[in-house]
């Protein structure tokens, strides 16, 4: 499996849970990345090879990965899996807008959607897919 067959399979299993999701692809790389409820629930990185430093996911996929589940820089933390390791992502994935929706509320979280897509020039280059 490649990176854009993991991409369709994540978009497709996402977006049945109800998350709005935004792609971009890498211009230099096989890297996808997927931004997730205007990105107030992170993003997911799809790679075949390590990440640059400055950038930070939450979620990371990366084929063949073999390192550390979950690191820590800059007070921000970054979970790892395998292109095998799907399923548990999802969950993951699910327990963050979870405990964000716990945190903030529902109607929080709807606004901090709205805010980010009204605001954020990110979304100028991510293109929603659902």
């Amino acid at each position: 499996m490649n990176e854009k067959e993991m991409a369709k399979i994540l978009i497709n299993e996402l977006s049945k849970l109800g998350f709005v999701i935004h792609r971009y692809n890498a211009i230099t790389t096989n890297s996808i990345y997927l931004k997730l409820d205007f990105g107030v629930c992170c993003g997911i990185r799809i790679s075949n090879h390590s990440g640059k430093k400055k950038y930070h996911y939450r979620f990371n996929i990366v084929k063949g990965y073999s390192g550390d589940k979950v690191t820590y820089s800059k007070n921000l933390i970054s979970y790892f899996y395998t292109f095998e390791e799907i399923s548990q992502l999802i969950k993951d994935v699910l327990e963050e807008r979870k405990k964000k929706i716990q945190k903030y509320g529902l109607n929080n979280y709807q606004k901090y959607m709205e805010i980010e897509k009204g605001s954020n020039p990110l979304f100028q280059r991510f293109k929603q897919v659902i």
